[in-house]
């Protein structure tokens, strides 16, 4: 009963643990090559990320051949459904990670993971336009989707899947603007308001314009107009979130994952703009970022792993 209840509980959610510390990875590696610090911590935490990734896909595998009850009613459920996208993104993020090491495994994840976006990219929004959804359930996790159509961009060019990754970019591009502006109306003017368990969601505000950003800059081979209004923006809602830390921040639960990579995707657009245009102001914010973002990440690590090994495993799916 025991391996039953931990199996069933490993949601597709939990891919948010991926992408927060492979995306610090991910963080640290470029920061290595622009303030020439020790590459040693973005790998390890890539390889760690990748070490994740695997004993998800796992369980995964196991709940669909042996315990498909709970992964059924999780693809059915309208806002747990988004989360499918978390392991797309999560595949995307470590296609860019592995690619140094190996072209071939970069290219089969990277491979993979667009196969799995597209599906899962079209069953969410045919379910969006047959169900009859009510107001109330707009939610910043909307737009996981739209993060996991512009994570292609990072891995793609250095593919040879350009073209794919300029579609599947301006796709993200649209779908945010036009989303974006119905989260915020829902959030500001919609009751009941957004649940206090719910809150570390709305962090998914500041890493869609943070992927974009990133994306637009690799593509484009530097930061562009386009990618500077996505990192400003990104980092408006980051200063807005943090304004509201004390509703912030729900009792710990799985869902603080929700809180590391928004704040490393930030990290990663602020250190190329630090790059690109390098000041005292924006050296400040970069190096700011990072260290928050490696706090964070570090925290609800080492917070979800005492977790793990000290609490009953029905306080721990709480």
């Amino acid at each position: 009963m025991q391996i039953y209840m931990k199996i069933s509980s490993v949601s597709f959610d939990l891919f948010s643990s991926v992408m927060g510390i492979t995306g610090l990875g991910l963080a640290w590696r470029i920061a290595s090559v622009t303030y020439a610090i020790p590459a040693w911590p973005g790998e390890t935490l890539i390889a760690t990320g990748l070490l994740t990734f695997f004993v998800l896909i796992l369980c995964q595998l196991l709940r669909l051949v042996r315990w498909h009850s709970p992964l059924r009613d999780e693809w059915r459920s309208r806002s747990r459904r988004n989360f499918f996208c978390a392991a797309t993104i999560s595949g995307f993020l470590l296609s860019s990670g592995v690619l140094p090491y190996s072209l071939k495994a970069a290219c089969l994840l990277w491979i993979a993971a667009m196969g799995a976006q597209l599906f899962f990219l079209v069953c969410t929004f045919r379910r969006w336009v047959i169900d009859e959804l009510e107001v109330h359930e707009i939610s910043p996790v909307w737009l996981i989707p739209m993060v996991g159509n512009a994570s292609p961009s990072f891995a793609g060019l250095a593919l040879g899947f350009p073209g794919i990754s300029k579609m599947m970019l301006f796709s993200a591009i649209l779908c945010w603007a036009l989303f974006m502006p119905l989260i915020l109306w829902r959030i500001v003017f919609v009751r009941p308001s957004t649940p206090f368990t719910a809150m570390p969601g709305l962090a998914i505000m500041v890493s869609a314009p943070a992927v974009i950003c990133v994306a637009l800059s690799t593509l484009y081979g530097g930061m562009t107009e386009a990618a500077l209004f996505m990192a400003w923006t990104a980092l408006f809602f980051a200063v807005i979130l943090l304004s509201l830390w004390r509703r912030m921040v729900p009792p710990f639960t799985r869902g603080w994952w929700g809180f590391t990579f928004p704040s490393t995707a930030l990290a990663s657009a602020l250190i190329r703009v630090d790059s690109a245009q390098p000041s005292l102001l924006n050296h400040l914010l970069a190096l700011g970022a990072i260290t928050f973002a490696s706090a964070i990440v570090c925290f609800v690590t080492l917070t979800a792993v005492v977790r793990l090994f000290s609490e009953p495993v029905n306080r721990r799916l709480a």
